[in-house]
C-alpha cells in the first residue's frame, strides 16, 4: 500500500484506490489491512513539522498494532522530521546521492530521448564528474538544459548548473578560483606541506594505499592570507572548492541543525574528491563552548558530529578551516 495527500491510500498491486486522503484516516487505515502488509507514506513528515497531538497518538497506536500483525509502516521524505514522541519508534535509513552509474543511466536516457549520438568515453567521464553531487532529477534537468542550449550535453554547462543547485540549499557553494600559491606571501612551510600532498588524491595514491590527508586549520589575525590559502589549496590539489556557511547549519526546529550538517556532508562526499572550506570556524560554531547554556547544547552537538566525521571519514574530502581566535572553541576539540 502507498499513500500520498493527493492520491490517498492506493493498493500498489492492482492500482485500486482506498480513499483516505486525510492523513489521520491514512494512519489508522493499516489496522484494517491484511497481515504482513507494507504501508508506505509519502511526505507524511510535512504533517509532523507542527504535529497534531491526535495524529501523533494515532501513529503510535498504528505502530503498536503493526508490530503485533507483522505489518510495516514506512515514511518516505526528503528530511527526517519526527516529534520527540516518535523519534525512537522509527529506524532511519538515509539514502546517499546517486553515483556515476546511476547518473550514467540518466545521461543515456537524455541522449536517447534527444536522439543524440553516444557520448565518447572521455567526454562521458567529464560530464559525470561534473554531475556528481546532484540528485537524479537535478542531473536530468542539467543535462536537458545543456541539450537545449548547445544541442549536446557539455560538462561545462553541467558544472555551471551544479554550482547553482548546490548554492540553492544555502549550506554549500562551489567557489571558482584561479588563486595559486605564488600569489601568497610567506607561509613557506605550509606551501611545502601542500605541495608534498598534491598527488595524495589521485588513483595512484589509492592503489599504493596512501590515506588521503584529512585537512588543516589556519589560524591568524584578519588579513594574513587565510582565505587566499584555502582557495589556493583547491588549485594545488586540482579539486573543486566547496565553501560551507557554518552559520546556516543551525535551524529553529528540533534536529534541523544536525540534519543540515548531514546534508552538507553527504553533498561534499558525493562531490569528492573535493576541498571543503569553512571560513571563520569559531563564529560558525560559536555555541560549541557554551556547554548548552546558550543554545541547549546544539552547537556542541553539531561541532562534535563534524569532528567525528573528520576523524572517521573515508571519502577524499580535504577540510580547510580558518579561524581568527580559537579561544572561542573548546580546547579539547581543537
Amino acid at each position: 500500500m502507498a499513500w500520498s495527500a493527493t492520491t490517498g491510500l492506493v493498493d500498489t498491486a492492482d492500482g485500486r484506490s482506498l480513499g483516505c486522503e486525510d492523513p489521520m484516516e491514512a494512519v489508522t487505515a493499516p489496522a484494517s489491512l491484511p497481515d504482513n502488509t507494507v504501508a508506505v507514506f509519502r511526505d507524511l513528515h510535512l504533517f509532523l513539522q507542527d504535529p497534531n497531538p491526535v495524529l501523533v497518538r494515532a501513529l503510535k497506536d498504528a505502530l503498536v498494532h503493526a508490530k503485533t500483525k507483522g505489518k510495516c509502516l514506512v515514511l518516505v521524505g526528503c528530511r527526517r522530521v519526527l516529534p520527540p514522541e516518535l523519534e525512537r519508534e522509527f529506524t532511519t535509513v538515509e539514502l546517499k546521492l546517486p553515483g556515476k552509474a546511476e547518473l550514467g543511466q540518466v545521461l543515456d536516457g537524455i541522449c536517447e530521448s534527444a536522439k543524440l549520438k553516444k557520448v565518447k568515453a572521455d567526454a562521458r567521464d567529464q560530464i559525470l564528474d561534473a554531475a556528481t553531487g546532484l540528485t537524479c532529477a537535478e542531473a536530468e534537468n542539467a543535462f536537458a538544459l545543456s541539450v537545449v542550449g548547445s544541442k549536446a550535453v557539455r560538462a561545462v554547462s553541467v558544472a555551471r548548473e551544479k554550482a547553482n543547485a548546490i548554492r540553492q540549499n544555502g549550506l554549500l557553494e562551489i567557489v571558482e578560483t584561479s588563486q595559486t600559491l605564488d600569489g601568497i606571501g610567506g607561509l613557506d612551510q605550509l606551501k611545502q606541506w601542500l605541495l608534498k600532498r598534491q598527488q595524495a588524491f589521485g588513483q595512484s595514491a589509492r592503489d599504493y594505499g596512501l590515506p588521503c590527508p584529512k585537512g588543516l586549520l589556519i589560524v591568524g589575525v584578519p588579513g594574513t592570507g587565510k582565505s587566499l590559502t584555502a582557495k589556493a589549496t583547491a588549485a594545488v590539489f586540482g579539486r573543486p572548492l566547496l565553501k560551507l556557511d557554518a552559520g546556516r547549519l543551525f535551524g529553529s526546529l528540533v534536529g534541523q541543525s544536525e540534519s543540515n550538517l548531514r546534508q552538507a556532508i553527504n553533498t561534499a562526499e558525493a562531490v569528492a574528491p573535493a576541498v571543503l572550506w569553512i571560513d571563520e570556524l569559531e563564529k560558525g560554531f560559536a555555541g560549541s563552548k557554551s556547554s548548552g547554556a546558550a543554545d541547549g547544547g546544539t552547537g556542541a552537538r553539531v561541532f562534535g558530529s563534524f569532528l567525528s566525521w573528520m576523524q572517521e571519514k573515508t571519502a577524499p574530502v580535504f577540510v580547510v578551516a580558518t579561524a581568527n581566535d580559537v579561544t572561542h572553541l573548546p580546547p579539547e576539540r581543537v
